[in-house]
């Protein structure tokens, strides 16, 4: 848990620009703050943008989708649109994903194509089947092992547990538990926020672990 705070700390200290838009009821444009060099990574990049249209956007009514590129000055939809996005759960694609000093942005583009934009990583997208009721008890099974590894404590039982639930499950949902599993595993041996399993953004590291 220490090691997540740390994380944590690190991470959602995103541009300012950015930060004040999540927190505020009025967005502000990330070009009239700085314009930090963004750095492109291509192996996340790959990872999160073969996922696929699964990433929902809970946080856009709090400014959290910005036009264009924060190379461009990118700025807030409107409350409308926001909200609208919300309440349709309209789903996401990542293009890019970038740091950016402290902190990490997405690029991302609407399923209809419709919307395009940037938001940040921790706070900004969610993964869509954290919401699908088959997969709670292997979602919550990976929660307790990527706890136990930021705790330094032993992941082998509480791994094999995961496997478990994952060959229970059956057609795309098995599909999706053994991708989840495998990108699990890679955390396990690198531990870094980057090997995250693609089915627990939006719930970790953002501090949903206890709810």
């Amino acid at each position: 848990m220490k090691k997540i705070i740390k994380v944590l700390a690190v991470l959602t200290m995103v541009s300012t620009g950015q930060l004040l838009a999540i927190t505020s009821n009025t967005p502000v444009q990330a070009a009239q703050v700085e314009n930090p060099k963004r750095v492109t990574d291509k192996a996340w990049t790959k990872k999160l943008a073969n996922a696929g249209y699964i990433f929902e956007l809970p946080h856009a009514t709090k400014g959290a989708l910005y036009k264009n590129t924060a190379a461009k000055g990118g700025k807030s939809y409107s409350q409308k649109v926001l909200k609208k996005l919300v309440k349709n759960h309209t789903l996401f694609k990542v293009k890019r994903l970038s740091t950016i000093k402290n902190g990490i942005s997405v690029d991302l583009v609407s399923k209809d194509g419709k919307y395009k934009g940037y938001t940040n990583y921790i706070n900004g997208i969610r993964n869509k089947n954290l919401s699908n009721k088959a997969l709670q008890p292997l979602i919550k099974a990976e929660l307790r092992v990527m706890t136990a590894k930021d705790s330094n404590e032993p992941t082998s039982d509480l791994l094999n547990q995961v496997q478990v639930l994952a060959n229970k499950l059956t057609g795309k949902n098995r599909k999706i538990a053994n991708t989840s599993v495998k990108q699990l595993k890679q955390f396990l041996k690198n531990n870094t926020l980057s090997e995250t399993p693609v089915l627990l953004i939006g719930k970790y590291p953002d501090g949903s672990l206890e709810k």
